[in-house]
């Protein structure tokens, strides 16, 4: 049974759906709701929203900025053990909030201390621990049908079960019969007053009003396998806290109460035990005890015997199957009725299989009543302890992604940056991705240090500027120093550490502009309807922008990139991508507006470009085409494409000597 709108929900299901929320549980959230797990996921990124208090997009506000932000988290996911954990991961959404990043980084350096407290080895135990944690698919079990004599009730089990229950209105006669064929259990809504028993049949179980917005009454299989579904995510916080001291005083497992797991796993234990018990089967005990009557017919004709010493073993037999089948009072009749009427027509024995047939009814109908009122007692002892195991199970899954983030901060080089009012800068910060790479076996990472605006890290040359122009050689590290800035300032929103030894970051709405981005959409009107953005949301902003130069002219482009810079909101910081500074040059103000430079040092010997990598301050940067030509030229062994190099040196050469 799946729900299609998310905006109706059955009361019964409610907890449940929070409980896959906020672990979160995307395939149990996909699979209540009947919506796509892609859906879930935003459905859990709107819940995480609501409680920051701030929408991804109003803090990341570019889709170039939300994308960065996903590729980033991809690689933090990684770390996590459990598919919960990397869940939790990728519905992580920031906030501006200074108190609340301030607890996220709290939790942080708690995660820091228990890593280092545990050590490598232990840890390695947790994480083993933590791989056999997880949720499995809840099986929704078979509801009761609920039976009602009074019309209008329909409305009110509606809204708590939806169609998860099945109600039936018993008007007549024939439809109460028709009740009595049916092998579900049967809920009656009792009517109170003298016809209170008019149903005293196996498989009929009488409620109140009152029961009914009790789920352990009404669909008590559903509660119970909701905690069998939760019981390895349970067993790993119980080994957790049971063999790991230093956890148990951790903030990041606080307020968990050991022995109401253990109670839980107690409960499911004994359910399993029950279920495991072995009921008769109706027709397998009437064969076999008919076959052993016949056998007993030949012998006591062989042994020249009459019918009161069968009737005397028929009666010791019926009190044997009464007792295997544990039947009382009618349907201990029925069966005695079953046994003596064919017994006048002689052998073989047989019987009455109309009673026969009555008796298996009722009897499979008794013992669903049995297993439901198990499954009931079971259901209201483990609903006592819901709120424990949702706490538990939350903090699990939260301890596995902390546990992600300080190995993540480890191999990355990640450090809890200062928040900053009037400025962001890095010292010796490192593009994420290079990282990445370099840890998988690729070049080693050159870090830089960059500021723009007021900061207190003491950046030798970095002017107090609000806003920079990045310019210089090609391949120099622009566009990688751009994503390091946008990466430092998203993982900050998000309350996680920095790739740098010290940063200082301001809390403020993120727009980045990719040229990947700009050049996909290939629109000098859509990039500029992008940039747009800026200006129609009041307050101060941070605005990172690669190239825009390749959307129209070189000379319109310029005075437009000016009159972009020229006119940000107050207090707004921004670093500019740019090879257009001689046509940008003329039209910006100095007094906003920093100028620096990438400068590349020429070739090596291998004939690869040596740039050094660290912006110089207040310095126009060299465009390097030349070198980019000069490197192709010494690679080229065709005549006629070497003469064409040659030529576009000549030429480049001739422009620069132009420029002074």
């Amino acid at each position: 049974m799946l729900i299609k709108s998310y905006s109706y929900m059955p009361q019964f299901m409610k907890p449940h759906v929070k409980d896959a929320v906020e672990f979160p549980d995307l395939d149990a959230l996909s699979s209540m709701l009947g919506i796509k797990v892609r859906e879930a996921e935003k459905l859990v990124l709107k819940n995480n929203e609501n409680l920051a208090g701030y929408k991804v997009r109003d803090v990341f506000c570019t889709k170039e900025t939300r994308e960065l932000k996903k590729e980033i988290l991809k690689i933090l996911a990684a770390y996590a053990t459990t598919k919960n954990g990397r869940e939790l991961v990728i519905t992580r959404t920031p906030t501006l909030d200074w108190e609340e990043l301030q607890k996220r980084f709290d939790d942080v350096h708690e995660s820091e201390r228990l890593k280092e407290l545990l050590g490598d080895d232990r840890i390695a135990q947790v994480q083993e621990i933590l791989s056999e944690a997880e949720i499995e698919n809840l099986s929704l079990g078979k509801s009761p049908l609920i039976a009602t004599r009074r019309r209008g009730l329909e409305a009110t089990i509606k809204e708590l079960y939806g169609d998860f229950v099945r109600v039936d209105v018993v008007d007549s006669v024939d439809k109460a019969q028709e009740l009595l064929q049916k092998e579900d259990i049967i809920l009656l809504v009792g009517e109170g007053g003298e016809d209170e028993g008019a149903f005293d049949e196996p498989g009929i179980i009488t409620i109140t009003d009152d029961d009914l917005s009790d789920i352990c009454v009404i669909y008590p299989e559903f509660v119970v396998n909701s905690f069998m579904a939760k019981r390895k995510a349970i067993e790993a916080v119980i080994r957790l806290l049971t063999d790991f001291e230093e956890l148990t005083d951790s903030l990041l497992f606080n307020g968990i109460a050991v022995t109401d797991l253990e109670a839980v796993m107690a409960c499911i234990g004994r359910i399993e035990t029950g279920e495991s018990t072995r009921e008769a089967n109706f027709d397998e005990v009437m064969y076999r005890w008919e076959d052993a009557l016949n056998k007993e017919v030949d012998r006591i004709m062989r042994s020249g015997g009459g019918a009161d010493d069968f009737k005397a073993y028929l009666d010791e037999v019926v009190v044997s199957m009464a007792d295997e089948l544990m039947l009382t009072g009618e349907d201990k009749d029925i069966l005695w009725e079953s046994a003596y009427e064919n017994l006048e027509r002689g052998p073989p024995f047989e019987f009455s299989r109309g009673k026969t047939e009555l008796l298996r009814q009722r009897y499979n109908r008794r013992m669903r009543e049995r297993r439901y009122y198990q499954s009931r007692d079971g259901a209201t002892q483990l609903e006592v302890q819901s709120e424990a195991v949702s706490t538990a199970i939350k903090q699990l899954f939260y301890f596995d992604f902390m546990l992600a983030v300080s190995r993540f901060s480890l191999d990355f080089g990640l450090t809890i940056p200062e928040i900053a009012e009037d400025g962001l800068g890095v010292i010796k910060g490192r593009n994420l991705f290079l990282v990445d790479e370099e840890l998988k076996g690729g070049e080693q990472v050159v870090p830089v240090s960059y500021s723009v605006g007021k900061t207190d890290l003491g950046i030798f040359g970095a002017t107090p500027h609000p806003v920079a122009t990045l310019t210089g050689a090609n391949s120099g590290g622009k566009t990688c120093l751009l994503v390091m800035l946008a990466s430092s300032l998203i993982l900050t929103d998000l309350g996680l550490p920095v790739p740098a030894e010290r940063a200082e970051m301001p809390l403020q709405p993120l727009y980045v502009y990719r040229r990947k981005m700009i050049k996909k959409t290939g629109s000098f009107e859509y990039s500029m309807r992008a940039l747009s953005r800026i200006f129609m949301r009041e307050g101060a902003k941070v605005v990172l922008i690669d190239e825009l130069e390749a959307l129209t002219e070189p000379g319109a482009m310029g005075r437009i990139m000016a009159s972009v810079l020229n006119n940000l909101p107050k207090d707004t910081l921004a670093v500019m991508i740019t090879h257009l500074i001689h046509e940008l040059l003329p039209h910006i103000s100095m007094r906003k507006v920093r100028v620096d430079g990438i400068e590349s040092e020429g070739l090596d010997a291998a004939g690869n470009i040596i740039v050094d990598r660290q912006p110089m301050f207040n310095h126009i940067g060299s465009s390097t085409p030349e070198l980019v030509i000069a490197k192709l030229l010494g690679r080229v062994r065709k005549e006629e494409l070497k003469k064409v190099y040659e030529e576009i040196l000549k030429v480049l050469a001739k422009e620069r000597e132009e420029w002074g």
